[in-house]
């Protein structure tokens, strides 16, 4: 039973409903715009975070500097999941609940994202997911509406890795996957873009997440000899079997994906990290001429962050730009429905010197793949 200070309240925000006023959006003040993102902090992808981590806080902080969308600072709540499945859905409980963000970003890892889609759905309006750090084709096919993809897929990756090794006429190619969701659908698109070329892979096998058979997936493939060892590894998995697999075979060449793209993951690899062949989903982050590039080393070097270049930051650079972009299209009345329809309205959008394109129904934003390969004194190379 509602008391009567219940009832009046109560009557006086029904009467308010016409005019759109009954419900606060979630996230939403005055004053203040509340972003979310869950990463992992302190697992075995945690030489990737604080690049991505700092790139957004550095444009953030840029935007509020100038008063921020529409009068509204930009305030981000970053939760550590130690790229754990189930501690990123109990982070977006808490960011929904506690935190009340009106968006997430950057959620990274394909069964991350996989784990916290229903979470999503559940809210009423949905809550918007905006460029999650995995290429899996579960956000892609079939799109869907509330989740808007920057970085081109894991298929897309792979199969500019395997063009490339067709073309220089490679014969032996190989996989190395994580023995997770992630893994399984680069494994995945591995076949499927050899099968298009009338190939087969040579020889595959899985490393855990945890390396627990790091040396039997070594053993395993070194003893098959390939001339080429794709990598559907991130993180810690990729440096340590890189580093197990020189130490019994110094002439094959590794190929990664872009989520290797830190300058962490460069020094912990060291001189075993020369000639490693690495794709990227974004332009080269040390380009001179292009001025994204520019900007991107501006906001950080003013931040205190000028050591954090990366291919990872830059993209989570990118990904603050298009959510802001978004905000700024969804006008001030900001509702999700409005977020949704004012990103849905992107359409060619150079942000200097990199596209992203949506439209109606595409939630696709690039396919943009380049190569590039780690060189002496741990620097990137193109």
């Amino acid at each position: 039973m509602w008391n009567k200070r219940q009832f009046i309240a109560g009557m006086g925000v029904a009467a308010l409903a016409p005019w759109g006023l009954a419900q606060a959006t979630p996230g939403v003040t005055d004053n203040e715009i509340v972003i979310g993102e869950s990463l992992d902090l302190s697992g075995p992808l945690a030489q990737m975070a604080p690049d991505m981590q700092r790139a957004v806080q550095s444009y953030f902080e840029q935007i509020n500097a100038q008063g921020g969308v529409h009068g509204r600072r930009l305030r981000l709540v970053t939760l550590d999941d130690g790229y754990r499945p189930e501690a990123t859905a109990k982070n977006v409980t808490k960011l929904i609940e506690e935190n009340n963000v009106f968006a997430l970003c950057n959620v990274t890892g394909t069964a991350n994202v996989a784990a916290i889609l229903p979470l999503l759905a559940k809210e009423s309006p949905p809550l918007p997911l905006i460029s999650p750090f995995t290429g899996a084709d579960l956000i892609r096919e079939p799109a869907i509406d509330h989740v808007f993809n920057i970085r081109a897929s894991y298929g897309d990756e792979i199969d500019k890795l395997v063009q490339h090794l067709s073309t220089v006429g490679v014969p032996r190619i190989a996989v190395l996957w994580t023995d997770n969701a992630f893994g399984k659908d680069g494994l995945a698109g591995a076949h499927d873009a050899m099968k298009k070329r009338g190939q087969k892979i040579h020889a595959d096998a899985a490393i855990a997440p945890d390396l627990s058979n790091l040396q039997q997936a070594v053993q395993k493939l070194s003893a098959s000899e390939p001339n080429s060892i794709i990598m559907v590894t991130a993180g810690a998995p990729t440096v340590a079997f890189i580093k197990a697999y020189r130490k019994i075979n110094r002439g094959t060449r590794f190929y990664t994906l872009s989520v290797m793209g830190t300058q962490a993951t460069l020094r912990a690899l060291g001189e075993d990290g020369v000639g490693v062949v690495v794709t990227t989903v974004v332009p080269f982050p040390w380009s001179q001429s292009m001025p994204l590039a520019r900007e991107y080393r501006q906001a950080l070097e003013k931040n205190g962050f000028k050591d954090n270049v990366s291919f990872i930051g830059l993209e989570a650079y990118i990904n603050a730009k298009v959510l802001v972009e978004g905000l700024r299209r969804a006008g001030k009345d900001l509702t999700r429905p409005r977020f949704i329809q004012a990103m849905e309205s992107i359409k060619r959008l150079d942000i200097g010197g990199f596209e992203v394109d949506y439209g109606k129904g595409v939630r696709q934003g690039s396919k943009f793949v380049d190569l590039t390969y780690i060189g002496q004194g741990e620097k990137f190379t193109r």
